[in-house]
């Protein structure tokens, strides 16, 4: 029953964009969206995001993975305990990352990254998972896509949508 209200309102959707397509370009018009838009684009944000946790909760359940549920909408779990310092706001950090889609497609392999938490460009998801974490942890993190790379991807081994699943190990904190 859901799909069908789904799919009514992404045909509403594209048909709102389709009206408002024309041969001519115009000049940008500055418009709140009304509150019939506003309320149909949340139902479908909702919906999306409800079968992005389903989707992820069964490759989950099917792994045999003990992961926690954050209210954030990401999931953790801790492989390796490390006894070093604890990483918080504006900590420098520095990774070692592999990055999957959740079907298992590898992205990237064991891959360096260093940035300050919560204030340098890297996906919301690492910013939010890393927080309390302490150097020589190895954790894996389960990222819906609005905590990823979001409606675009990477524009190079992630696609538009993707969830992604994240095994990091943090090797220095300063």
């Amino acid at each position: 029953m859901h799909y069908n209200r789904l799919y009514n309102l992404l045909c509403a959707a594209a048909l709102l964009c389709c009206a408002c397509a024309s041969g001519e370009p115009r000049e940008p018009v500055n418009r709140r969206a009304s509150s019939v838009e506003t309320i149909a684009l949340t139902e479908i944000n909702r919906q999306l995001t409800e079968r992005e946790k389903d989707s992820i909760e069964v490759i989950i359940y099917r792994k045999d993975w003990k992961m926690d549920y954050h209210p954030e909408g990401y999931y953790s779990m801790i492989i390796a305990e490390g006894q070093g310092k604890k990483i918080m706001e504006g900590s420098t950090v520095e990774l070692l990352c592999k990055v999957q889609l959740l079907d298992g497609t590898l992205c990237y392999e064991q891959q360096k990254r260093f940035f300050i938490v919560n204030k340098t460009n890297e996906i919301a998801g690492l910013h939010q998972g890393l927080i309390n974490r302490r150097g020589g942890d190895k954790l894996r993190f389960v990222f819906p896509p609005h905590m990823a790379y979001g409606l675009l991807g990477d524009g190079d081994k992630i696609p538009p949508r993707a969830g992604l699943i994240f095994e990091v190990e943090i090797l220095n904190i300063d």
